[in-house]
């Protein structure tokens, strides 16, 4: 079951699991690829809602293996699987400002770059700020560097999103340099807004649906629809921040599918803005 490797605590079977170490990755992705099977890659899973019904090929999972993360002169390098809040903590105890917005962001690198990952309120940012390259192996074992202009990144949204390329490695960019005390202040006010906006004890996929273009917040335009608490069957959305649909306990991915249908129709009807979903869907 690939619930436990899902921030929502929902999913059904992998025909093929694996997580390799750095040294098998490639041959791992080539026998996929050789033998037509589909590939799926999950971090720690967060912003991803798997079927209850399973995925029908190899799941490949990075938070245990791909975690190196050193600093080599004015460039940090990451894993792909390193979580953002170590990421954060590690920029900051090396007295580098410009990551402390990750430190609330409960995904690893290489899902935070496929989908530009950041925050829109209390000092935005996204990675495109802080991302130098990175490494991709594609499908047929080949390995490219790109950068954040090579996969046309926009709010949430990469071309990596396809699933056609796993990225392996990335290096980030030391610009601002200051005292890590500081640092580690503004760090942890970044976590202490999260704390005190988000539900974190319950199971939750993070943010469900993007900001609206030149509008209020998600969490806004549900909350305004009378929204906030609905439930069906064991997903709700929740009573802290409407923008989080969590999981009581016996959630199934058809749940929280029918919950957000019913946002983005219920806020279309009473707000007359259509709500475009964060959430990655597998299959």
């Amino acid at each position: 079951m690939l619930t436990p490797y899902t921030t929502w605590k929902i999913g059904g079977k992998a025909k093929y699991f694996t997580e390799p170490t750095p040294e098998e990755l490639p041959q791992v992705i080539k026998w996929a690829f050789t033998n037509n099977i589909p590939t799926y890659f999950i971090g720690r899973g967060s912003n991803l809602l798997i079927d209850d019904a399973g995925l029908p090929g190899l799941v490949i999972v990075t938070r245990n293996s791909l975690t190196d993360l050193q600093r080599e002169d004015d460039v940090i390098i990451a894993g792909s699987g390193v979580f953002l809040p170590h990421l954060s903590q590690f920029a900051a105890k090396q007295g580098f400002s410009g990551f402390e917005f990750l430190i609330g962001i409960p995904g690893t690198v290489g899902g935070a770059i496929a989908m530009n990952a950041g925050l829109t309120v209390f000092r935005p940012r996204e990675m495109t700020s802080i991302v130098k390259d990175f490494d991709v192996l594609n499908l047929d074992g080949s390995v490219e560097t790109l950068t954040m202009k090579d996969i046309d990144a926009q709010y949430r949204q990469t071309n990596l999103l396809d699933g056609k390329r796993l990225i392996v490695e990335a290096r980030f960019i030391l610009e601002h340099s200051g005292d890590p005390e500081e640092i580690k202040k503004n760090t942890f006010a970044h976590l202490a807004e999260r704390k005190r906006k988000q539900p974190l004890d319950k199971p939750t996929a993070g943010s469900t649906f993007k900001s609206p273009r030149g509008s209020k917040s998600a969490g806004w335009c549900i909350e305004q629809a009378g929204l906030k608490g609905f439930q069906i069957g064991g997903a709700r959305v929740s009573p802290v921040h409407a923008n989080w649909i969590e999981n009581l306990g016996n959630a199934t991915s058809h749940d929280v599918r029918e919950l957000i249908n019913h946002i983005q129709d219920v806020v279309r009807e009473k707000i007359g803005i259509n709500l475009e979903t964060e959430v990655c869907f597998l299959p």
